[in-house]
């Protein structure tokens, strides 16, 4: 599979490649609200590239750009689809390292975003961040907050166990959870 061409987070004079296309999941919601694809490339199959900033502890998206052409023309499509450019309809953690790392000796910077609200910067050891996925983890299944993603493999797999579903969930439990459970 083609690595696709990361999102932009600008956050304290910084900018940082973000892992997960975090408008995409605004858009599974409201489908109609995505921009039609014009162009379409193997790196970059949702068709746009989003840059978002921190500002006054809020999430803004910054610009929305659609390809147009095959040479890697775009335009501007930010007033379109999003006229009040907070992201208020955000909540969840985005990490800012990108890759994880295998190594004891790096830290890990996470931003917790509520609402389009930044709450914390988190900064943790990779022991601390192996501890708090499983806390996470743990909370997140006890919770309502699950049924919504159950209901969603379920949907694209009517023969996915539970106990499969959870394995997934624990191994990327910072994509699933829109809020942080443990502290």
């Amino acid at each position: 599979m083609t690595r696709q061409i990361s999102d932009t987070l600008l956050y304290e004079g910084k900018k940082f490649y973000l892992e997960e296309e975090i408008l995409e999941k605004y858009f599974r919601v409201f489908p109609e609200k995505k921009p039609k694809i014009v162009v379409s490339y193997t790196a970059l199959w949702r068709g746009y590239i989003a840059t978002f900033e921190i500002r006054e502890k809020q999430l803004f998206i910054k610009e929305m750009e659609m390809l147009t052409n095959t040479k890697f023309k775009t335009k501007s499509v930010l007033k379109e689809v999003f006229p009040n450019n907070k992201y208020e309809w955000f909540s969840g953690i985005i990490e800012l390292n990108g890759e994880e790392k295998d190594s004891d000796d790096n830290l890990y910077e996470f931003l917790e975003i509520h609402k389009g609200n930044l709450i914390k910067k988190r900064i943790m050891t990779y022991d601390e961040l192996q501890l708090f996925k499983k806390e996470q983890y743990e909370y997140f299944i006890m919770s309502d907050d699950v049924l919504p993603i159950y209901e969603m493999f379920r949907k694209n797999n009517k023969r996915i166990t539970e106990e499969r579903m959870n394995e997934i969930i624990e191994e990327f439990i910072l994509f699933y959870t829109r809020e942080v459970y443990a502290d």
